[in-house]
Formats: structure tokens, sequence, C-alpha cells
């Protein structure tokens, strides 16, 4: 069985060593005042204990303010780069748009540059036949034209042969004469003429101006619509 007794303070004159409250003042009832006096004289009393602690939070608080610099110009930035993003994409699907206007365009341009049309050649093959020469037949493909035709004299043939290559439709030099007949019809003697040659390819304005000649006011439209379009891609 343990004793619980000091044998220490036996006839002794030691007393027992109580520790003493120490009195917080920074939870008192002290002024403002006398608090931030309490903790000055704390720390000049040692400094020790409050240097590292204190240089520390001073080095944090000079990294927190120098940081606040750059945060603020990236927030100032950041709606910058929001507005920069959304009129990239925008831009990038005008782009791609335009791409495929322009490739539809392409698609379409054989149409109204490469070959002249039936309706200017038709017109055309029109003003280039004297009342007494008679239309036979003619073929007209992308490229060529084929003609046949009559007369009772040889020189209104002539005169057809001679306005068809002044036409400004028909290359003049592809033109040539295949083959010329004589019959006699009704006690007449009638010529008739095959021709062949190529048409030519026309430049846009140089079509506008035979479409407006020919009053073909409404291929003209077309023809200026798709120049307008064709413009407004480049």
């Amino acid at each position: 069985m343990s004793l619980n007794y000091n044998f220490a303070f036996k006839n002794s004159d030691l007393k027992r060593w109580v520790r003493p409250k120490i009195k917080n003042i920074l939870v008192s009832k002290r002024t403002n005042k006398e608090k931030i006096l309490y903790l000055y004289e704390t720390f000049k009393k040692y400094p020790e204990l409050f240097y590292p602690s204190t240089l520390i939070l001073i080095f944090v608080f000079v990294i927190q303010l120098v940081n606040l610099y750059p945060k603020n110009i990236i927030r100032k930035l950041e709606s910058k780069h929001i507005e920069h993003e959304l009129i990239s994409r925008k831009i990038d699907k005008s782009e791609s748009k335009i791409k495929s206007l322009k490739r539809y365009a392409e698609s379409i341009k054989s149409f109204y540059s490469n070959s002249t049309t039936p309706y200017l050649f038709a017109f055309y093959l029109q003003k280039s036949l004297p009342r007494s020469v008679q239309l036979n037949e003619y073929f007209i493909s992308e490229n060529e034209f084929d003609i046949n035709a009559s007369a009772y004299e040889i020189k209104s043939l002539n005169e057809m042969v001679t306005l068809l290559i002044n036409s400004p439709v028909i290359n003049r030099e592809s033109t040539s004469i295949g083959k010329i007949s004589q019959s006699d019809l009704n006690g007449k003697t009638n010529f008739t003429i095959d021709i062949k040659g190529k048409i030519l390819k026309l430049s846009q304005d140089k079509r506008e101006l035979l479409y407006e000649e020919a009053s073909a006011y409404g291929l003209l439209k077309k023809l200026s619509r798709f120049s307008s379009f064709s413009k407004s891609l480049r």
C-alpha cells in the first residue's frame, strides 16, 4: 500500500510552490489603449520571441501586396480575353461561311462565263440572216456550232457568211464552209451551204454589253447579281 506523503516538507522551512496565475490583460476589462501599450511593452521586453513570427508575417504581407497588381491586371484582362474569344469564334465561323460561298460561286462560275448562251447565239444568228436565206437547221454545243442554210442566190449566202463571221459571239478564224451544193427546186437553182465554227468565250463585261444589246434583261439581271455576289466575297 503506497503512502501519499511528501517527506521533503517534514520538519523543513520549505513551502510548496504554487504557480502564480498570469493575468491576461487582453481579455480583461481594459481600454484598447492599455492593451496596445501592454503588447508594445511585451514586444520590447521579449523581442526574440516576436521577431521570427513578425518577420514571417511582414514577408507574407509583402508577397500578398505585390501579387495584388498582377491579380488586378488579370481580372481586368479576363473580360477582354472572353470578348476576344467570342470575336475569334465569330470570325472563324464567318471565314468558314465565306469559303463555302466561294466554293459555291466557283462551281457555278462556268455557267456565266465559259460559254455563250443559246439566246445570244440565236439572236446574232438571226441578225446574220438576209431575208432571202432560209435556215434549214443549226446545232449548237458548248463551244461549237453547225449551220445548214440555203438560198436561190449565192450572193445572199456570201452575205450571210460575212455577217456571221463578224458576229461578236463567233470565232471568225475557226469558221469554215463544209460544202456548197446546188439543186433544182421548182425550176430554180437552190444553193445549200454548211457552215461550222467555234463559239467565243466572252468576258463578263462583254457578256453584259451583249445581253443589253440583245435586250436579254433577265439574263443581264442574273449576271449582275452574280457579279455583285462574287465581288462581295473578295
